[in-house]
């Protein structure tokens, strides 16, 4: 049974005393990729300023190079995403397993599997571009059939991609339609985020994601006493 309320209302008892990693965990990852975008942007890419440093050799960052340096930039954005995800999920499983409190390190603790972070992303990101060339309902089901990937990657470390998206499709089998229901329970808030000119984003983001950790727990565990997964699945 998926309690979507009651993995939210946990959530908030979860971060109670403890929002602040996780809101410096969010201003963190949004001041990076916010750089990143701006210069795939080209704002910083400002070519006059190299040719100027050229002596006006017009020849040497021409349209053709300046979109190159955009893709090379669009290449880190998504590595750096991929690992910033990876890393955060972290600290959100960290807490609820404990009551402890957590520090920014832990954060930082996750870029250690940068490897494995890199290699769930374009595994799930090639699986859903190639559904999606079904048209684009067949693409959002499987993103969310592969969602539980990064969770299940950092629990349990031994666990491969392609088995992790063998397990991620098993324990959201019957909850995909309850997942986006639970996505679309947050448009609210998200939309008076866009008020507060994203600063609300800050708090809604942790809240969003140990909503889903929760949920993550719930349908692990659920897979785990029904023996659609076994524990010897998970090593």
């Amino acid at each position: 049974m998926f309690e979507r309320k009651k993995y939210k209302a946990f959530a908030k008892e979860q971060l109670k005393n403890r929002w602040l990693i996780p809101v410096l965990i969010t201003l963190f990852i949004a001041v990076i990729e916010n750089i990143l975008q701006a210069t795939i942007n080209n704002e910083y890419l400002n070519i006059n300023l190299w040719k100027e440093f050229f002596n006006g050799n017009y020849e040497v960052f021409g349209s053709e190079s300046q979109s190159g340096l955009s893709f090379v930039f669009s290449i880190i954005s998504f590595l750096v995403g991929a690992i910033f995800s990876y890393a955060s999920i972290r600290v959100y499983l960290k807490m609820s397993r404990s009551p402890e409190p957590i520090t920014f390190g832990d954060f930082f603790e996750g870029f250690n599997g940068w490897g494995k972070a890199i290699l769930l992303n374009l595994w799930q990101l090639l699986w859903v571009c190639l559904w999606s060339l079904l048209f684009i309902i067949p693409g959002i089901i499987k993103a969310i059939a592969y969602s539980q990937m990064v969770y299940i990657m950092n629990e349990y470390e031994n666990v491969s991609a392609s088995k992790a998206m063998k397990i991620s499709m098993t324990i959201t089998k019957g909850y995909k339609g309850e997942l986006f229901v639970m996505s679309l329970s947050f448009l609210g808030w998200i939309l008076l985020s866009i008020l507060t000119l994203g600063i609300l984003n800050l708090w809604i983001t942790p809240y969003t994601e140990m909503s889903f950790t929760n949920a993550y727990h719930a349908m692990m565990k659920d897979a785990l006493e029904t023996g659609k997964i076994k524990i010897e699945d998970l090593n």
